[in-house]
Formats: structure tokens, sequence, C-alpha cells
């Protein structure tokens, strides 16, 4: 009796024993399972870290960059929408494999597209003013000279025809005089004789075709600042429909998507 009962006692410590010893094993291969989800999740899914110049840090995944944008997916959002930074906004990028890229100065210049292009409209608004108040002035300058010439030219030849009708005038009423008492007709030396045009209206003359001429001129200077203000027109047309529609990103609302400016 005393020999069962030992046994039996012996037996209880054994299963005992065996029971503490499955325990630890039960309990490290779901925390293993865990340990290597995790793994697996963080390195499905790497990690990048946009650093913006106010120093606020993006977890990120890039997902690809040009001269004016940095393209990237929220890291704890890696199945939402693509989300976009100025270059120009950026100090720089460590991409999870260790790899850092720095966003230097000289990129600065090319990184702003925005004001870049709002400079140039400016400059392009002033083309077109400049160029529209020069054709204005050179054409009406053009158009005044060329009237003025005009008249001085008209006034210039109304005399000159009255000039030879008063020598003809004087010439017949002398030849009619000296057939009358010589019967013969009066020699040619004796008439008066008809100066041209060019000696009879200069100096007026000159100051005439210098105001056409001169008219000429500034209408085809005019004429060609009014090109160039066309020309400037369009390409600022061309540039306001540019930013018509644009990316944009504003990092204080973590917002994405696009821009439309209408213009009229």
């Amino acid at each position: 009796m005393d020999k069962s009962f030992s046994t039996s006692q012996s037996k209880g410590k054994k299963k005992h024993c065996s029971i503490n010893a499955l325990l630890p094993k039960t309990i490290a291969i779901p925390a293993l399972m865990v340990l290597f989800c995790i793994f697996s999740s963080s390195t499905a899914y790497a990690q990048d870290k946009i650093i913006q110049k106010n120093g606020k840090e993006i977890k990120a995944k890039v997902l690809g960059t040009d001269s004016q944008y940095i393209r990237y997916k929220r890291y704890d959002n890696p199945n939402g929408p693509d989300y976009f930074l100025f270059r120009s906004d950026i100090w720089k990028i460590e991409y999870e494999n260790g790899k850092t890229e720095l966003q230097t100065e000289p990129e600065k210049v090319t990184q702003e597209p925005a004001r870049n292009t709002t400079a140039q409209l400016e400059t392009l608004q002033r083309k077109v003013a400049k160029y529209q108040k020069r054709s204005m002035t050179f054409l009406t300058a053009g158009s005044v000279a060329i009237v003025a010439g005009a008249i001085t030219m008209l006034k210039l030849t109304g005399d000159y025809n009255k000039y030879k009708k008063a020598v003809q005038g004087t010439n017949d009423s002398y030849t009619t005089w000296y057939q009358t008492n010589y019967k013969t007709a009066p020699p040619a030396g004796d008439l008066q004789k008809q100066e041209s045009f060019a000696a009879f209206a200069k100096p007026g003359i000159y100051g005439g075709a210098a105001a056409l001429i001169g008219g000429l001129a500034l209408d085809l200077i005019g004429l060609r600042n009014m090109q160039l203000a066309q020309k400037a027109r369009t390409e600022l047309a061309g540039k306001q429909k540019e930013l018509s529609l644009q990316p944009f990103y504003d990092a204080s609302y973590q917002t994405t998507g696009l821009r439309i400016a209408l213009s009229f």
C-alpha cells in the first residue's frame, strides 16, 4: 500500500512537471508570431522621412520627384491618395535605405514655379501696357505728321497752279498786244518763263515731304509696337491658362488636390 501511494505520488509529480515544461513554449509561439507580423508589415511598407524647412517631419513613402514636386503617400495611410509638396519647401528627404537627399539652394530658383510664373505675368502685363502706349503715341504722331504734310503739299500745289495761270495769262496778253502792233509773234525771250514746282514751292516743299516721310516712319513704328503688344498679350493669355489648373498642397491642413482659377 505504501508502495502504490508512493508510485501514484511520483506519477502526479511527473505529470505536474510536464505541464510546467510545456507552458513557456505555449506562450512563446504566439509572441514570436506577433513579432514576425510586426516585422513583416514594417518591412513590407518601408518608411521615408520628408523634413520641411519649417522643421515639420512627415513620415511617408516617397513615390517620385521631379524638378518641381515631391509625390508621396502618407505612412499611416498607404492606400490613401497621393500627396504633393513643392521641392522649394523641403529641406531634405531621408529614405528608408539610409540615403539622404538634400535640397540645395541653386534648385530653389526652379522649384518655385508659381512665384516665377507670377513674376512672368507681371512682366508680360507691363510689356503689354508699354507696347500699347508706344503704339498709340507713334500712330498718333505719325497720323498728325502725315496730315500736316498732305495739307502742306496740297496748299503748295494749289498755289503753283495759280502761279501757272497767272504766268500764262500774262504771256497771252503780251502776245496779243505784240501781234496787234507788230503783226508777228513776240520773241520767246520776251515771254515770262515758268518756274518748276520744286523751285516755286521751296522751302515749304521740303517741310511737307519731310512730314509725309516722317509720318509714315512713325506709323510703321507704331504698327510694330502694336504687333509686339499683341504678341505679349498672347503670351500672357498662355501663362494665365497654364496657371488655371495646377496641383497644390496645403501643409497647414495636410490636404492635396487641384486649384482651379478662372480668368475672364
